[in-house]
């Protein structure tokens, strides 16, 4: 049965999207937050430049694909705003895959529901600023409140996770970093993301760079001072 998630596109392989698993990348459409620096603005606010995606379609492609590809990490857009996001997790793993869910972490709800069902094995999960500038970074005033449920969940539970927060020039530095990184549990990995200005909400940023790698090394080590397992990904986020 075909399950009604809205869904934009996938791409077929990806190496680094869900850690230790070659995995398949699909993508849902709506977003809650306007990050400025989000680089799939098409899927935040939809418009005509969305692709659209058949369920039935993907799910045709993972049938095909068993035992060649380990999981599937479901991104946006974000994905808890899908109320059926449960039942085709569960299509999902009935075909044999593991899942990774990104998230914005504003839906602790449906976060909490995923967990309990067991549906989930790895969680990536975006911490964008500091708590007083939250909800004017995602241009959702209620954000917080919501973000941190969902950090206290996942510092709960015993799924495999990192948080990770984007390092826009312009509107993060080191002291917003360490803010953030106070805000995690203990024992939970926190990944920095350089910004890549590839497509974004706000047009402006194109025109700004992101850090170079000697600049995000300085940061980062500032940063790991207190947070020994923090990483540095090798690509840009949103």
């Amino acid at each position: 049965m075909n399950t009604p998630v809205d869904l934009a596109h996938f791409e077929p392989l990806s190496l680094g999207d869900f850690p230790g698993n070659l995995a398949v990348t699909v993508f849902t459409v709506g977003c809650n937050f306007r990050c400025p620096y989000c680089h799939n603005p098409e899927l935040v606010i939809p418009g005509n430049d969305t692709p659209t995606l058949e369920c039935s379609v993907f799910l045709d492609f993972l049938l095909h694909r068993r035992g060649k590809l380990d999981g599937v990490c479901i991104t946006g857009g974000e994905p808890t705003l899908q109320n059926d996001l449960p039942a085709f997790i569960r299509q999902i793993r009935a075909l044999g895959y593991k899942v990774k869910l990104d998230t914005n972490g504003s839906n602790p709800d449906m976060l909490t529901r995923l967990l309990n069902d067991g549906l989930l094995d790895y969680v990536a999960m975006d911490v964008k600023a500091p708590p007083a500038r939250y909800g004017d970074i995602v241009h959702n005033s209620g954000a917080f409140a919501a973000v941190e449920k969902s950090i206290g969940i996942l510092g709960t539970h015993q799924v495999s996770h990192e948080f990770r927060t984007t390092l826009v020039p312009s509107l993060l530095d080191e002291t917003d970093l360490v803010a953030i990184g106070s805000m995690l549990p203990d024992g939970s990995s926190y990944v920095i993301q350089n910004f890549v200005p590839t497509k974004t909400i706000d047009a402006h940023l194109l025109n700004m760079h992101g850090f170079s790698s000697l600049e995000l090394a300085g940061v980062a080590d500032i940063v790991a001072r207190r947070y020994p397992l923090l990483r540095v990904a090798t690509r840009g986020g949103n």
